[in-house]
């Protein structure tokens, strides 16, 4: 059995700022969300097994998440020099990427019976190149990540409803991924 506690204590020493637990029900998933993918606005569409369209369609995403029943939803902090700072905002994905991916496998270290069905920032990077392109299976479904977007998941109303709103004056900014799990 998941100890949810140790969940969240294992989410904090690892570097995350917030971490909290979320019920499935309080998730709301959004078409429109996909639209942006569609218009290529992270410019990785149809380029990964991760991303659109190969991800597969939301309603079937969402019968995915269903069968789980909860989420641990975790949220790194970072610092950027004014809204436009892409530069510091990738450095920061980066690093996301690294601390998530460090909490996740520090969960299966503690529960390696449990299926857990990680959602990460932004498309998967665990591969230089992905083998989707090529029309090659995924070389890594193991360490592949896919997004809470990608899922359709409305973010904002899920980091409302956890209590992870924080205001600032900008010059800070979150990133968020969610790891899905049972309890038994």
């Amino acid at each position: 059995m998941i100890d949810e506690g140790e969940l969240i204590n294992l989410a904090l020493e690892s570097g995350m700022a917030d971490a909290v637990l979320v019920g499935i029900f309080e998730i709301e998933f959004r078409e429109d969300f996909r639209r942006a993918c569609e218009a290529n606005v992270c410019r990785r569409f149809n380029t990964s097994w991760m991303g659109p369209p190969a991800v597969g369609p939301i309603r079937i995403l969402k019968e995915r998440v269903r069968d789980y029943q909860s989420g641990l939803l975790v949220q790194t902090v970072h610092n950027r020099d004014g809204k436009f700072d892409l530069n510091g905002m990738m450095r920061a994905a980066v690093v996301h990427e690294e601390l998530f991916r460090n909490l996740l496998k520090r969960i299966r270290l503690a529960y390696p019976a449990k299926e857990l069905l990680p959602l990460s920032a932004g498309c998967c990077n665990f591969c230089a190149e992905c083998s989707n392109p090529e029309g090659k299976p995924c070389r890594h479904p193991d360490q592949a990540l896919s997004s809470l977007e990608a899922y359709g998941i409305d973010v904002l109303a899920l980091k409302k409803k956890a209590g992870l709103v924080r205001q600032d004056a900008g010059a800070t900014f979150y990133l968020v991924g969610l790891i899905f799990f049972n309890k038994r």
